[in-house]
Protein backbone atom coordinates (compact mmCIF):
# COMPACT_ATOMS: atom_id res chain seq x y z
CA UNK A 1 0.00 0.00 0.00
CA UNK A 2 1.39 3.32 -1.03
CA UNK A 3 -0.70 5.50 1.24
CA UNK A 4 -0.25 4.90 4.94
CA UNK A 5 -3.85 5.99 5.60
CA UNK A 6 -5.31 3.09 3.57
CA UNK A 7 -5.55 -0.60 4.25
CA UNK A 8 -6.35 -3.58 2.06
CA UNK A 9 -8.32 -6.60 3.14
CA UNK A 10 -7.70 -9.18 0.42
CA UNK A 11 -9.94 -12.18 0.02
CA UNK A 12 -8.20 -15.53 -0.08
CA UNK A 13 -10.23 -18.70 -0.36
CA UNK A 14 -7.40 -21.02 -1.40
CA UNK A 15 -3.76 -21.40 -0.30
CA UNK A 16 -2.67 -20.44 -3.83
CA UNK A 17 -4.59 -17.18 -3.53
CA UNK A 18 -2.87 -16.43 -0.21
CA UNK A 19 0.52 -16.87 -1.91
CA UNK A 20 -0.53 -14.58 -4.80
CA UNK A 21 -1.67 -11.90 -2.33
CA UNK A 22 1.62 -12.14 -0.42
CA UNK A 23 3.65 -11.87 -3.66
CA UNK A 24 1.87 -8.60 -4.48
CA UNK A 25 3.80 -6.94 -1.63
CA UNK A 26 6.96 -7.26 -3.74
CA UNK A 27 5.57 -5.21 -6.64
CA UNK A 28 7.17 -1.77 -6.99
CA UNK A 29 5.39 0.81 -9.14
CA UNK A 30 7.11 3.80 -10.73
CA UNK A 31 5.83 7.31 -10.06
CA UNK A 32 4.34 7.37 -13.57
CA UNK A 33 2.38 4.19 -12.84
CA UNK A 34 1.02 5.63 -9.59
CA UNK A 35 0.03 8.87 -11.34
CA UNK A 36 -1.82 6.90 -14.03
CA UNK A 37 -3.67 4.90 -11.38
CA UNK A 38 -4.61 8.13 -9.57
CA UNK A 39 -6.01 9.51 -12.84
CA UNK A 40 -8.03 6.37 -13.46
CA UNK A 41 -9.15 5.93 -9.84
CA UNK A 42 -9.09 9.31 -8.15
CA UNK A 43 -8.20 9.16 -4.45
CA UNK A 44 -11.03 10.29 -2.15
CA UNK A 45 -10.94 13.92 -1.07
CA UNK A 46 -12.66 13.27 2.26
CA UNK A 47 -13.34 10.33 4.60
CA UNK A 48 -16.25 8.18 3.55
CA UNK A 49 -17.77 4.93 4.79
CA UNK A 50 -16.80 1.64 3.22
CA UNK A 51 -19.10 0.34 0.53
CA UNK A 52 -20.80 -2.93 1.30
CA UNK A 53 -21.01 -5.46 -1.52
Amino acid sequence: MVRSSAIAIPKASRPEHVRENAAAADIVLAAEDLAELDRAFAPPTRPRPLEMI
